[in-house]
């Protein structure tokens, strides 16, 4: 495990040294899955997790093997959680409050269709405090439990590469900003940039305008990036390949195959596997970032802005969305 500090991302080009970002430091590294679940329960999400992940057993709300305790010390990239757990009881309000406060890392309810188990949710979810659901005995089975676990933590490596990227993105407008996201939940849905502007009910000419004005490379390559995420955290599932990620995803094999290679330099996915998230939305901010013109100076006496013809190139443009 280690700490990365996206504010210290630092892109050079030509001899201009240009920083991005937040200054929110963000643990990333091994993808760490906590639970307060009964034994049934926790055996399912054993079975079901994919093994890039630890699965660690809480056995309370606090103390020092306890919820509050683990999120405070330790990064953790997916929380499970049953209400009807005796263990959490009578404490529905604080639990709420927990997850309230760590609202950044998504959290599964599993319970089951029980006043026990249905009476707390309307709390939960009014808290922000869920999201996701799974019904003991009607939809947790293996396959399910295994696309929620990696739908929500390819919504928290994503999350990390838009805080990298906070700067840029703050300059656009919110209808804007709310398609991006959306885009990045759900790549699938979003087969050609024409599908982003509408998101965000606007033209593809006036979404590119936006975009690199604000310092980002094209509307296509975020559509690139989001699948390249997406296709990152399947692979680290260790059971589908690119071929079975482009399937999902709805791209060609050897688009994403080619997104990958030059996105992330790597070439298998073997080593896509073996890559830690912070490396992977390291390579994806060099693919998005445009610095401004006005950061694009000639190093030396003069400060020059660097002509059209002299520009430092913009990373590569994997395929056509």
């Amino acid at each position: 495990m280690r700490g990365v500090q996206f504010g210290d991302i630092d892109l050079h080009f030509g001899d201009t040294r240009c920083t991005i970002g937040t200054s929110r430091s963000t643990q990333v590294g091994r993808m760490d899955l906590v639970t307060l679940v009964p034994d049934p329960k926790l055996l399912r999400i054993r079975l079901a997790t994919p093994p890039a992940f630890t699965v660690r057993a809480l056995d309370a709300i606090d103390g020092p093997t306890g919820l509050t305790t683990i999120l405070d010390a330790a990064p953790v990239n997916l929380v499970v959680i049953d209400p009807a757990d005796p263990r959490i009881a009578g404490r529905v309000k604080e639990l709420a409050a927990i997850l309230a406060r760590y609202d950044w890392i998504p959290c599964v309810i599993y319970t089951t269709l029980t006043a026990s188990g249905v009476s707390p949710l309307p709390q939960l979810l009014h808290g922000g405090g869920m999201s996701g659901l799974l019904l003991a005995g009607i939809d947790d089975g293996t396959t399910a439990i295994r696309d929620l676990i990696l739908r929500l933590t390819a919504d928290a490596v994503a999350n990390l590469l838009l805080d990298a990227l906070a700067r840029p993105i703050e300059r656009l407008p919110a209808p804007l900003v709310r398609a991006i996201r959306l885009l990045f939940a759900a790549p699938h849905r979003f087969p050609s940039v024409e599908d982003l502007a509408s998101a965000a009910n606007m033209s593809r000419r006036h979404v590119h305008r936006l975009v690199t004005d604000a310092g980002l490379t094209s509307p296509t390559q975020l559509l690139v990036t989001a699948r390249v995420l997406r296709a990152y955290q399947m692979l680290r599932s260790g059971d589908i390949t690119v071929q079975g990620a482009a399937h999902r995803l709805r791209v060609a094999p050897r688009i994403l195959a080619r997104h990958l290679r030059l996105t992330t330099e790597v070439r298998t996915s073997r080593d896509m596997h073996a890559m830690p998230p912070a490396e992977v939305v390291t390579h994806c901010v060099r693919s998005l970032y445009r610095p401004p013109a006005a950061l694009r100076r000639v190093a030396g006496d003069s400060a020059q802005v660097v002509e059209r013809g002299e520009a430092p190139p913009r990373p590569p443009r994997p395929g056509h969305a």
